[in-house]
């Protein structure tokens, strides 16, 4: 496929450019901002704690929330970069069509995962929709839904990947080398 600086010329593989590039940046800001909220709840805890003698116990059901949230972003912003954990034990001596084949089966078999995962959090998130924390009382439904958010957004991911295959401008991690 040609390229004009990294940017596909196909038009549904320029629209796919664009959509995962604003799917990364919009879940990196958001994961930041949650990471760096979690931050200031924890800071501002110790400090009225320390310093004014009172204590702010939502604090840490606020900062469990928002954590969950903030990896439930980061690790979709991490599929789409190809950035997630990956043992390659052999594929750099298969042929490129090879690879092409395990890219797929890989996709399809870590979608049926997230799939499976994604349903496990919709069911406790329903399961636990009576079950609240102790301080603000929020439902722990709120803490499953981050989970679904990650798993459900990386399923949708890794089928497109399924059905589109490997594609050059795609950051995937290879670690196959050519030696000169």
């Amino acid at each position: 496929m040609l390229q004009v600086s990294g940017i596909p010329r196909g038009r549904v593989d320029r629209t796919a450019f664009y959509l995962l590039r604003g799917v990364t940046l919009v879940c990196d800001a958001i994961g930041v901002l949650l990471l760096a909220s979690v931050l200031l709840m924890i800071v501002a805890a110790v400090v009225v704690r320390d310093i004014i003698g009172a204590g702010l116990p939502w604090t840490e059901e606020i900062a469990s929330l928002l954590a969950i949230y903030a990896v439930g972003f980061g690790s979709l912003s991490a599929w789409v970069r190809g950035e997630h954990l990956l043992v390659d034990l052999f594929s750099h001596r298969l042929s490129r069509r090879a690879r092409a084949v395990q890219y797929r089966l890989t996709a399809l078999l870590s979608c049926g995962f997230f799939v499976l995962a994604a349903w496990g959090a919709w069911i406790m998130s329903d399961m636990s929709a009576n079950n609240r924390t102790v301080s603000l009382g929020i439902s722990f439904s709120y803490l499953y839904y981050g989970i679904f958010l990650g798993f459900a957004g990386m399923a949708v991911l890794s089928a497109w990947q399924t059905l589109r295959g490997m594609v050059d401008w795609q950051p995937v991690a290879d670690t196959h080398q050519e030696s000169p």
